[in-house]
């Protein structure tokens, strides 16, 4: 027994990217961050990419749970889009 020819197939794209979005930046007063205190510029900014989420806002008014919170809600400074790809395919029906 010979298998029919499809009257229909379903096509689709998909695609693939990533994104990245920079936000404003603040200015960090190291003197109100004692857990700061004597290190090197490069072991502060070392620290503070580790250990955002469990420091202190800049302002304690503003509402945030921690300086990376503070950070989230800044306004975007630049979003880009890099590797972007996309695929054509066909299956027998459509999932």
């Amino acid at each position: 027994m010979s298998e029919q020819t499809p009257k229909t197939i379903a096509v689709f794209a998909t695609e693939y990217y990533e994104t990245s979005i920079t936000r404003e930046p603040i200015e960090l007063n190291l003197e109100n961050y004692p857990e700061l205190e004597g290190m090197t510029t490069e072991e502060a900014i070392d620290y503070v990419e580790s250990n955002a989420w469990e420091m202190k806002p800049t302002n304690d008014d503003d509402g945030y749970d921690s300086l990376a919170d503070e950070l989230n809600d800044m306004d975007i400074r630049r979003d880009k889009i890099t590797n972007e790809t996309q695929e054509i395919n066909a299956v027998a029906q459509m999932f």
